[in-house]
């Protein structure tokens, strides 16, 4: 991602997501010149989703590749909008689970990101502070509940039963925040401006069970 910017080598539009394209349609060769750095739009006029056909052959994705990479190698930083700081990872974040990605922002930086996950997260913006505190109380709970009898797990269990029936939500308090989005699973470009200095966190939250496999693509970007 480094070596473009951050930004898709078709249209060079800053501060949007990008993902990876295998130039050949081959996901299991990661060769440097099989890989392009593309925005969502972009990837999809390559790809022909939605139906739209293609409108890039594979020759013509790698030579914009290859002209984009080189203009950014021989730019200087003021030339070219770069990120401050940037992460794209594909992971798995267990059952029950969070994951956190902190940036260090000052006022007016924006943090441009996007999920895809297998299954639904909550997302929150947050200071660490706050995730900590939120942490802590969940394992406090989860303390609380281990110390409780067998007896009273079986008389408690139809009324734990019914409560679940009316949802899991008021019993997952999200921490505090500047900025929540629930049940995300994929295909949005999500923005955040920070409002005063300091070390933000992407927090990242499965709910579920079963774990969840997670594509982020996160930067931020100087204010103007």
């Amino acid at each position: 991602m480094a070596a473009n910017r951050h930004t898709c080598c078709l249209c060079q539009q800053p501060r949007h997501p990008v993902e990876k394209h295998h130039i050949n349609g081959d996901p299991a060769d990661n060769a440097w010149d099989n890989l392009a750095v593309l925005c969502r739009n972009c990837h999809g006029l390559v790809t022909g989703k939605n139906n739209l056909g293609t409108s890039y052959t594979p020759g013509e994705v790698l030579q914009y590749k290859i002209k984009w990479e080189q203009r950014c190698a021989e730019a200087g930083e003021d030339e070219i909008d770069s990120p401050i700081a940037e992460v794209h990872e594909t992971k798995l974040i267990e059952g029950d689970e969070h994951e956190v990605y902190p940036f260090d922002m000052e006022a007016g930086d924006e943090l441009v990101f996007s999920i895809d996950a297998s299954d639904c997260l909550d997302i929150v913006i947050c200071d660490e502070e706050d995730v900590d505190e939120w942490a802590d109380r969940d394992d406090d709970d989860d303390d609380e509940g281990d110390g409780e009898g067998e007896d009273d797990e079986v008389d408690d269990q139809d009324d734990e039963e019914d409560e679940d029936d009316d949802g899991d939500e008021d019993d997952r308090p999200l921490p505090e925040g500047y900025w929540h989005k629930t049940n995300v699973i994929t295909g949005e470009e999500y923005r955040f401006v920070a409002e005063e200095d300091g070390r933000y966190v992407l927090l990242l939250i499965n709910w579920d069970e079963e774990a969840t496999e997670v594509t982020v693509d996160a930067a931020v970007w100087k204010g103007g």
